[in-house]
């Protein structure tokens, strides 16, 4: 299977080339710089990689200034890792919300072991305060991409409609691919920042 041509964008901070869905959109506004994570917003824009170097990079040599064409992007490079970060994060629960809402989850222990055993599962995600004692009942499957952890329980209990949920497993490979791209990225943030 052929992966369909993306266009390529150049980072600012670190001037490697990749393909657009790599790098992060930022737009220039009247209240400074603005990341455009879902690439809607009209206006001059320009593109870095979500690793802390070339935020660093980009801040330090005013290169986001100049290719955006203003003078002052009104917040730091610490400040724009903070809201790249949410970003993501936003972009990941709403991920997980598109396939609640297409039942393509399964969530609590008992339905994530029910899909386990018919070999249903794409990706894993654990509440990062789940008990180590329903982590290792999970055991460790095989599955096509992996596990993370990342929201509370009571953070994954709100995408569905419940006070508190440990354990979700995606059923859908296109969005488990786009949930694993996004977490990807993040936890490549959050190493270096």
């Amino acid at each position: 299977m052929t992966r369909k041509h993306q266009p390529q964008r150049t980072c600012i901070g670190c001037r490697e080339v990749f393909a657009k869905d790599e790098v992060v959109r930022v737009i220039a506004a009247a209240s400074g710089v603005v990341i455009d994570y879902r690439e809607k917003l009209p206006g001059r824009a320009a593109y870095l990689c979500p690793r802390s170097a070339c935020i660093s990079k980009a801040f330090s040599k005013d290169a986001l200034s100049r290719a955006l064409h203003i003078r002052d992007p009104h917040c730091g490079p610490e400040e724009f890792r903070e809201r790249l970060r949410a970003a993501m994060i936003d972009r990941i629960a709403s991920l997980i919300g598109i396939a609640a809402k297409a039942g393509k989850t399964a969530s609590g222990y008992s339905a994530v072991r029910d899909a386990l055993d018919k070999d249903a599962v794409e990706l894993l995600f654990f509440a990062s305060d789940l008990s180590d004692g329903t982590r290792e009942k999970i055991g460790n499957p095989v599955l096509h991409f992996g596990e993370t952890t990342l929201f509370t329980k009571v953070e994954m209990g709100s995408m569905f409609g419940r006070e508190m949920v440990g354990i979700v497993a995606i059923l859908d490979r296109g969005i488990a691919v786009a949930v694993h791209r996004e977490t990807e990225r993040l936890k490549g943030l959050r190493k270096e920042g």
